[in-house]
């Protein structure tokens, strides 16, 4: 029988190999940390994108509807999304 011929052996230098490679991805392991976190450091840019994106959106929404309320000579509906508290007349 030969002695260097191992069936089925364990490869200890792949497994070690193996084991490092995914260890030393830096990248695999911060998106993993990432994920993991329910906050990051880019949470609260993120968060203010979305507030100003979400107000832009509610500002056109209402000039369309004050153009729509124009249009059809609707004089309540103008006054509502003209004065104090026009988000809760949209």
């Amino acid at each position: 029988m030969n002695p260097d011929y191992k069936s089925n052996g364990f490869n200890k230098d792949q497994y070690v190999t193996s084991i490092l490679e995914g260890l030393t991805d830096k990248e695999a392991l911060k998106t993993k940390r990432i994920l993991m976190q329910e906050h990051t450091e880019y949470t609260n840019g993120a968060n203010e994108i979305i507030k100003k994106v979400q107000a832009a959106l509610l500002e056109n929404k209402r000039y369309a509807e004050i153009d729509k309320a124009l249009d059809e000579k609707d004089k309540s509906r103008f006054i509502a999304l003209t004065s104090e508290g026009w988000e809760q007349a949209l």
